[in-house]
């Protein structure tokens, strides 16, 4: 298996690309040199890993072979490439401070502190582990809840348009929560960037919480405080089922079939059960479909 150079190697001048993977940049280095391209794998800025390869008349052909990489990862070639070189791909789990950040590796999986996606899961836990004290819990939402327009409008308190996202109301809503927003929003994050995540997240965030605030400003919804990261899920899931019809999307950033389907049916299940913001639900996937649409001929960064 292909090893990490920690200093500079100049016989590998011509980068190609970034991984965000250490095992998936180690097997892919190794998969070029087995077809005659001379590449390493080295650590670059923050948890990334940069693929490199000696000659410039290798660079398109290497930058066609990421691609192909990325639509199939686990593909029988790039394990034989690996094997080759006498290791076997072994599961790795690390754990390592990098530029001062958290980060944890478990195969292709890579979890770091270093991106938004763990920022906003880390502040939902915080402040659902605070507010199981009683007295914060009052306070929190008395901070971060919106339930009135004059905090918006005349108290100028703009953060509670969006601070709702992070309000979870028992074990279960924020575990599930998390776990679809882990699952759909890292790899929005990894291919496109934290930048392009995070004005989905807060479109997404802003228009579905809108629409619930005016649902139950009407009365239809009763006279509730409303919380919770599924609006955002709900449309992440949306965004990311538009997008699956792009046939060069690559393969950790398509939706799972069925799941874009199952999703409208739970929130039309929602209409007919209590203490659910159906309207942020709804609301959040056509955002996200809507994003989506807007995005589906642009080229791919």
């Amino acid at each position: 298996m292909a090893q990490f150079k920690e200093i500079d190697d100049y016989n590998f001048p011509f980068e190609i690309g970034v991984m965000r993977d250490r095992g998936a940049a180690l097997k892919f280095a190794d998969y070029l040199n087995s077809i005659g391209i001379k590449a390493t794998a080295k650590p670059g800025f923050g948890a990334n890993y940069s693929i490199y390869v000696a000659n410039e008349a290798d660079v398109s052909k290497a930058k066609l072979e990421l691609l192909r990489f990325g639509n199939n990862p686990f593909a029988k070639a790039y394990n034989q490439a690996a094997w080759a070189q006498g290791k076997t791909p072994k599961r790795e789990r690390t754990v390592s401070s990098r530029a001062g950040f958290l980060s944890f590796s478990m195969g292709t999986y890579t979890w770091s502190l270093a991106s938004l996606t763990s920022i906003i899961e880390v502040i939902c836990l915080l402040i659902f582990v605070l507010g199981l004290v009683p007295d914060l819990e009052r306070a929190l939402l008395g901070a971060l809840s919106w339930y009135h327009w004059d905090q918006v409008v005349a108290d100028f308190q703009v953060w509670r348009v969006l601070t709702p996202i992070f309000l979870h109301f028992g074990i279960i809503h924020i575990l599930f929560n998390l776990v679809m927003f882990e699952a759909f929003a890292r790899p929005i994050e990894r291919h496109f960037g934290a930048w392009k995540l995070g004005y989905i997240i807060l479109t997404i965030a802003l228009v579905s919480n809108i629409l619930q605030f005016i649902f139950l400003q009407s009365g239809l919804g009763g006279n509730a405080i409303f919380g919770g990261l599924s609006g955002v899920v709900y449309g992440v899931i949306g965004y990311m089922g538009v997008l699956s019809r792009r046939h060069d999307l690559p393969g950790d950033l398509r939706l799972p079939p069925g799941l874009l389907l199952v999703s409208i049916i739970f929130i039309g299940i929602g209409f007919f059960l209590s203490g659910i913001a159906n309207i942020c639900h709804l609301g959040g996937l056509l955002v996200g479909m809507a994003l989506a649409l807007v995005d589906f001929k642009r080229p791919l960064r």
